[in-house]
């Protein structure tokens, strides 16, 4: 349901562009610069944008940021959002950083009523606006956190009311960015069983190459897999990255390569090779 590319659409003769990703900037730019008869002036906005302001400067008729309603829902129809901003502030991310959502964490007051809520971090969120969160959910029936829930902020009454969305279609997902925070990872992940969670509706998102050597990365993910859920490993892009899924001079010294960057991202995605030994001898016994 995510396109993962800029989303275009038109409003009278302007042309509006939302940009979720640095590297999509360079091809946005050459099409705006070819211009079109279809359109005059152009509108780019989203957190590229954001990340790197006065990238479209050179283009007199091209506006650069939109606060739009409804953009979210051009990018995935069943996506939504009930907070705004981060109480974290972690290195690899706009929002902690401040680049992007700049300002303090904030509930909304209304949002509009879909199942896969993308919400920075939901749990910072206060006990009654949580509730709220979860009635509407509830009935839909099914729910998919879909930016992870932060595992230090999760407590047993979260656990109790994510079980009332118990469905084959759920999705909550944890994250374990650093192995500093397996036992706050390893309660949350106990009080989501605990309450009768299905393993299959969980799942873990874990930063890779941000700090973190490969033999790091791959015995944190298989920490995971250990537990009979899935990790999500993501590849750590600079903010500033005009490239995808490059490997840079940071990583490199942290012992990545291409090859191994592919590794690590085919066998968790596409089951596709097979885990290094490392990672198999100290996180499956073997």
């Amino acid at each position: 349901m995510w396109p993962k590319k800029p989303i275009y659409w038109q409003i009278d003769r302007t042309l509006k562009v939302f940009i979720p990703f640095t590297w999509e900037l360079p091809g946005v730019l050459a099409r705006l610069r070819q211009r079109s008869l279809f359109w005059d002036d152009a509108i780019v906005g989203g957190p590229a944008v954001e990340l790197m302001p006065g990238f479209f400067s050179s283009l007199d008729y091209v506006t650069e940021g939109h606060d739009e309603p409804g953009v979210l829902q051009r990018v995935n129809p069943l996506a939504t959002r009930t907070t705004n901003g981060c109480i974290r502030r972690c290195g690899f991310c706009a929002i902690g950083t401040g680049k992007v959502e700049a300002g303090k964490f904030r509930e909304l007051k209304e949002w509009p009523d879909l199942p896969m809520v993308t919400d920075n971090n939901l749990l910072a969120a206060s006990k009654k606006h949580f509730d709220k969160v979860i009635d509407r959910l509830k009935v839909h029936g099914w729910a998919d956190f879909n930016q992870g829930l932060d595992s230090r902020l999760l407590t047993d009454y979260h656990a109790k009311r994510l079980a009332e969305l118990k469905h084959k279609d759920t999705r909550v997902r944890l994250a374990l960015d650093h192995m500093d925070y397996s036992d706050e990872w390893q309660e949350a992940y106990d009080r989501l069983r605990a309450v009768g969670l299905p393993k299959r509706n969980i799942s873990s998102y874990c930063i890779v190459a941000f700090n973190s050597a490969p033999k790091e990365s791959w015995q944190r993910c298989e920490w995971v897999e250990s537990h009979g859920i899935m990790a999500l490993p993501q590849w750590y892009h600079g903010l500033d990255q005009l490239e995808k899924n490059i490997v840079t001079d940071e990583q490199v010294k942290l012992g990545w390569t291409d090859e191994g960057r592919k590794e690590i991202m085919g066998y968790y995605y596409k089951h596709r090779g097979k885990v290094p030994e490392f990672a198999v001898a100290i996180n499956r016994g073997s």
